[in-house]
């Protein structure tokens, strides 16, 4: 495995139509937590929930936010552990980006790649496993 640090731009030029996406998932998500505070309940929009009764492998993320705005993210991370941590290596490696004009590139080898896939595989089954029995 190879790790590497890139130059970059510092500022990344991001397409139009993304932008758009992005400021209108804001803007419905917003409208959800309002519509939820409001009536002081959650409303479980998640179709796989409906239908089979048992948890997706993201529920508890919206739980867990709201646990994290609410000024107590170690409760927000016990909803979902494997989303908070791929959220925070999400922030980590765009913080690097654009704080210091770096990209990570990791470079793998075919046997690193099918572990990797492996190990992430398992992580997600026993997150799965994790929010069927504790969170759902």
């Amino acid at each position: 495995m190879k790790i590497e640090f890139e130059h970059v731009c510092r500022r990344p030029q991001w397409p139009v139509w993304a932008v758009i996406v992005v400021l209108v998932w804001l803007a419905l998500g917003g409208a959800a937590l309002l519509l939820i505070s409001y009536y002081d309940r959650a409303v479980s929009l998640c179709l796989f929930k409906r239908m089979t009764g048992l948890p997706c492998p993201t529920c508890g993320f919206t739980r867990g936010v709201l646990s994290g705005l609410s000024g107590m993210p170690g409760r927000g991370w016990l909803y979902n552990p494997l989303l908070f941590s791929v959220l925070l290596l999400f922030f980590l490696v765009t913080g690097i980006r654009v704080f210091f004009a770096r990209a990570v590139k990791i470079h793998l080898t075919g046997m690193e790649r099918a572990i990797t896939w492996l190990l992430a595989g398992g992580l997600f089954a026993a997150n799965w496993a994790y929010v069927i029995f504790y969170v759902g």
